[in-house]
C-alpha cells in the first residue's frame, strides 16, 4: 500500500501549505522507459490527469499526435487547449492505465485526477497530513 506525506508548498491565499503530491512512474514510448513523476498533485476534484506541455513533451514526443480538446475548470469562460493521449502507469507495484490531457501550456500542475486514476485505488487523505493509496 503506497504511503505518500503531503509536502509543504506556497500558497498566494494561504501562505505554506500541505498539498497532497505523490509520485507517479508513467511509461514513455518515445524513450522506451519508465519516467518518475514527482510531486503529482492526486486532484479527487479532477475528472481528468493532466500534464503540462513540457513534461508531456518529454514522455510522448509530439503531443500533437492525440485527440485535440478544451477543456474547462471552476472559471466557466476559461479554457484550456489539450491533446489526449493514453499512458501506461505506475504506483507502487499497481501498473494501470490513464488517459492524461497534454495541456498545450506549461502553466498547469501535474495532477492525477479521479478517472482511470484516484478511482482505481481506494485513497484516504489522513488529516492534511498522508495520502494512502490501497488496491
Amino acid at each position: 500500500m503506497p504511503i505518500f506525506k503531503y509536502k509543504e508548498k506556497e500558497s498566494g491565499i494561504f501562505g505554506k501549505i500541505r498539498r497532497p503530491l505523490l509520485d507517479l512512474r508513467v511509461f514513455s514510448p518515445a524513450k522506451r522507459k519508465w519516467i518518475l513523476l514527482a510531486e503529482v498533485l492526486a486532484d479527487t476534484g479532477a475528472d481528468i490527469s493532466i500534464l503540462p506541455k513540457s513534461l508531456g513533451e518529454s514522455i510522448i514526443g509530439d503531443i500533437t499526435t492525440g485527440r485535440y480538446l478544451e477543456i474547462r475548470g471552476i472559471t466557466p469562460l476559461a479554457f484550456l487547449g489539450v491533446f489526449i493521449h493514453n499512458l501506461k502507469c505506475q504506483i507502487g507495484n499497481y501498473t494501470f492505465k490513464s488517459s492524461f490531457a497534454i495541456a498545450d501550456s506549461d502553466d498547469v500542475p501535474p495532477i492525477l485526477g479521479r478517472v482511470q486514476g484516484l478511482d482505481l485505488f481506494s485513497a484516504s487523505f489522513v488529516r492534511g497530513r498522508i495520502i494512502s493509496l490501497e488496491r
